[in-house]
């Protein structure tokens, strides 16, 4: 996945300022190319059990 890849998520509350919860339903972008490249990259700071879990949901190293 690239790292500049990009979901927009229909969710039932809508983010409100500063990432904070905000009231009804919205869409929000999550930037997942950036969060599994920093998962990738700070792996060994994660815990075993972590690890193990994003591995099983197919993560590539």
């Amino acid at each position: 996945m690239p790292r500049a890849h990009v979901e927009t998520v229909a969710t039932q509350t809508a983010a409100g300022p500063d990432g904070g919860v905000g009231e009804g339903g919205g869409v929000v972008d999550v930037r997942l190319g950036k969060w599994v490249n920093n998962r990738r990259t700070r792996r060994s700071s994660l815990s075993e059990e972590r690890v193990g879990l994003l591995t099983e949901l197919g993560t590539r190293w």
